[in-house]
């Protein structure tokens, strides 16, 4: 019996538990199966459904021959090997796909038919995991194309650009200068999770987000609401033609621009819907 029929034969026997149509002993005896199951579906890991989506592939002619020695290196060298790869399936985020995909795409950046050969068994491991239920969240459908890309906000996820050294230069200068309100601003981008284009809308209601229980974010925050009145509806604003208003993320590049000048870095453009993946 296929794997999603039994998922299917699950979910009715549940249906019948919660209906009370089961005798107490009957219904203890059927939840234990079911745990042991779930738990058996926990430990499977993405290489695991990978590789055998990839021999039927093979099988099925899906795969043209000439391509399947280039298929099964890229999977030996970049999923059977790799740590996201051999995660159980429960352990698995959208976060972890975000940074398995960016770094196959440092790998491969050179090489863009081995890129789509790892994307593609990537995409094909996760469809698979999904629609036999062993994962916590919903994968993208489109790993290659956009699965970097939140669809909602139109955001996508890079690495820093910027080296440990210079983002080091960059944030002593912005620790410097605690009352420059577009230095807070990137402040608060180089710790992840929010695009220029999130940071200049940044409300104050928004602070009650639970991100800010991070202290290097809430510390940004906390310096920028000192700088303006306490009516002010967004947390980063500046006093415009006697006017205060809030940040653009047009200026906030700007900002950036000059800092690196003024620190003899190479400037390196953050875009607008950009957000830098938090490593910490």
């Amino acid at each position: 019996m296929e794997k999603n029929k039994i998922i299917m034969l699950c979910q009715v026997i549940r249906r019948i538990i919660d209906e009370n149509q089961l005798s107490e002993a009957a219904e203890a005896e059927i939840l234990e199966i079911m745990e042991e199951k779930k738990s058996e579906d926990e430990k499977i890991c993405m290489a695991s459904v990978i590789e055998k989506e990839l021999e039927k592939a093979i099988k099925s002619g899906q795969i043209c021959e000439s391509y399947v020695e280039l298929y099964q290196s890229v999977f030996e060298k970049s999923i059977r090997n790799s740590e996201a790869g051999n995660l159980p399936s429960a352990e698995l985020s959208e976060i972890i796909i975000r940074k398995f995909v960016l770094k196959a795409e440092k790998v491969y950046k050179m090489n863009g038919t081995r890129l789509k050969c790892f994307t593609g068994m990537v995409q094909t491991g996760l469809n698979k995991m999904a629609k036999d239920g062993m994962l916590d969240f919903v994968p993208d459908s489109h790993v290659y194309k956009n699965y970097l890309m939140c669809p909602d906000r139109e955001i996508w996820y890079i690495d820093n650009p910027y080296t440990n050294v210079e983002t080091v230069k960059i944030k002593e200068w912005i620790a410097l200068h605690p009352y420059d309100t577009r230095s807070l601003a990137l402040g608060l981008w180089f710790t992840g999770d929010f695009s220029l284009l999130e940071i200049a809308n940044l409300k104050n209601g928004d602070c009650c987000n639970g991100i800010f229980r991070n202290c290097e974010k809430a510390g940004f925050v906390t310096k920028a609401l000192e700088l303006h009145p306490e009516n002010g509806s967004y947390v980063f604003m500046i006093i415009n033609d006697g006017k205060w208003e809030k940040l653009t993320a047009q200026g906030l590049q700007l900002k950036l621009y000059h800092i690196c000048n003024r620190l003899g870095i190479g400037y390196k453009k953050i875009n607008r819907n950009e957000m830098m993946i938090y490593e910490g």
